[in-house]
């Protein structure tokens, strides 16, 4: 099975990126804070370790592709056979869309990629392997996209579909648009999905992305016209996870996390490295803690979530720990 890697990276400190987005905020009505916040399109390197990270737990991978617009890494040998910079305007067929400043809407356009495998493996520059892995961690042997989740079995509850009635501190864009997701799905096949995707990478298949395009190309449409992040907006990604459950195209995959206390699920975590999952949310108080579990148990995926409440304390601390977990510079750097 050929498995290429997908990413996407913005460096906002480029000069000329800045411009088109200041610009595109004069254009956009309703601009919500979070959708704007600096946190979105910080570049703090993460690329460079999630790719030594590839490079040292995943050396199978075939071709690497990092979407940007109109930007490279300084420091990114592209000269490697393995990488590929692809600029926004190669995927989107509509340029009028662009430039775009929202993650989702270069998500639903990824698979436009020329010469993608029909198997690959999204990652945004936040996320990383921690461990040895093989093909089989990611699709099963029928070639299916495993779907990693954060419940062994899903319980229906009233919030999953309903904003509402969740804690308002925990309501945002992006819970907006899961349920939005959710609906969709609801709303076209009569199915519940209660799953909670894993905020982490994601194996994808080519071909079932270009069925999710076609069957709901009206409301992949209306996120695609948001330059930026709104509450209207569905998660194009979670939408190809939905559907392959529904139907059969894709098996849900617990992951859990390592950062709990309590012994049995540690048990769980060291002999089941292929189901473990590091997340972080930066502006959390247990950032320290949660790096030493990282350190310790060295589970499979790894997320370092830095979000607009993100204090920079926590910004330093990732930026000390990622060169500690990942010394050995890898062959995509100059």
């Amino acid at each position: 099975m050929t498995i290429d890697i997908v990413f996407t990276w913005v460096d906002n400190s480029d000069p000329i990126w800045a411009l088109k987005k200041k610009e595109a905020e004069k254009q956009f009505s309703n601009l919500l804070p979070e959708a704007n916040s600096e946190a979105r399109f910080m570049n703090n390197d993460e690329l460079k370790y999630s790719l030594r990270s590839i490079h040292k737990f995943a050396p199978w991978v075939n071709n690497i592709f990092i979407v940007t617009d109109n930007q490279i890494p300084d420091w990114l040998n592209t000269s490697h056979p393995k990488i590929n910079v692809v600029d926004h305007r190669e995927i989107f067929y509509d340029k009028s869309y662009l430039p775009t400043f929202s993650a989702r809407v270069i998500e639903s356009q990824i698979h436009h990629i020329e010469n993608l495998s029909e198997h690959f493996i999204y990652f945004n520059d936040d996320m990383f392997l921690g461990n040895t892995c093989k093909p089989d961690y990611f699709y099963t042997q029928k070639g299916f996209a495993k779907i990693f989740v954060s419940e062994i079995i899903p319980i229906p509850n009233k919030k999953s579909f309903d904003i509402s009635r969740r804690n308002i501190k925990k309501r945002n864009d992006h819970q907006h648009a899961i349920v939005n997701t959710r609906k969709l799905i609801h709303s076209r096949f009569n199915k519940s999905i209660y799953y909670n995707i894993r905020h982490g990478v994601k194996p994808l298949l080519k071909s079932v992305l270009e069925e999710v395009e076609t069957i709901f190309k009206d409301d992949i449409l209306k996120t695609i016209r948001n330059n930026f992040r709104t509450e209207n907006d569905i998660l194009p990604l979670h939408l190809f996870s939905y559907y392959a459950i529904i139907k059969k195209l894709g098996k849900p995959k617990y992951l859990k996390t390592v950062s709990s206390k309590k012994k049995f699920l540690d048990g769980f975590s060291s002999t089941n490295k292929s189901s473990t999952f590091g997340y972080l949310n930066l502006h959390e108080n247990n950032v320290e803690q949660n790096l030493n579990n990282i350190k310790e148990r060295k589970p499979f995926i790894i997320c370092l979530n830095q979000t607009p409440k993100t204090p920079l304390i926590s910004i330093e601390k990732i930026k000390k720990f990622l060169p500690e977990f990942y010394p050995d510079k890898s062959p995509f750097e100059k």
